[in-house]
Order: C-alpha cells, then structure tokens, then sequence
C-alpha cells in the first residue's frame, strides 16, 4: 500500500519559483538595457530563446535614451 506524503501546514510550495520562460524574459531585458547583441543569446532551445527574444524586444521598445 502506497504512503502518501505528509504535508506541514507550514511547507511553502516551491513551483511557482520555477518559471524558465519568465527568467528568460527577464534575462533578455536585462541584456538589452546592457546594449548587449540580439546573437548573444544563450538558449538553443526554440521556446526559451522566444522568450528570451520576447523580452528582448520589449525592452528595447520601452527604452527612451534620447
């Protein structure tokens, strides 16, 4: 008979820290607001170099150094 684990009313649920498309997007505004080049990108995967691309993008849109 299979046991089941016992949660504490205390335990935290760790998933929502696990986010590789959101930690992506955010490291691909962080190198476009540190001038760095689009082929930089270090994800070969094609979903998260999207989202890398995706954040990419936004933050060069969003900049205004005149």
């Amino acid at each position: 008979m299979p046991v089941a684990p016992q949660e504490s009313p205390n335990s935290t649920d760790h998933r929502v820290r696990n986010a590789p498309h959101a930690r992506a997007m955010r490291e691909g505004a962080d190198a476009a607001r540190a001038h760095a080049a689009v082929h930089l990108c270090p994800y070969r995967n094609p979903g998260l170099r999207t989202s890398w691309l995706r954040g990419y993008a936004q933050a060069q849109q969003q900049s205004f150094d005149f």
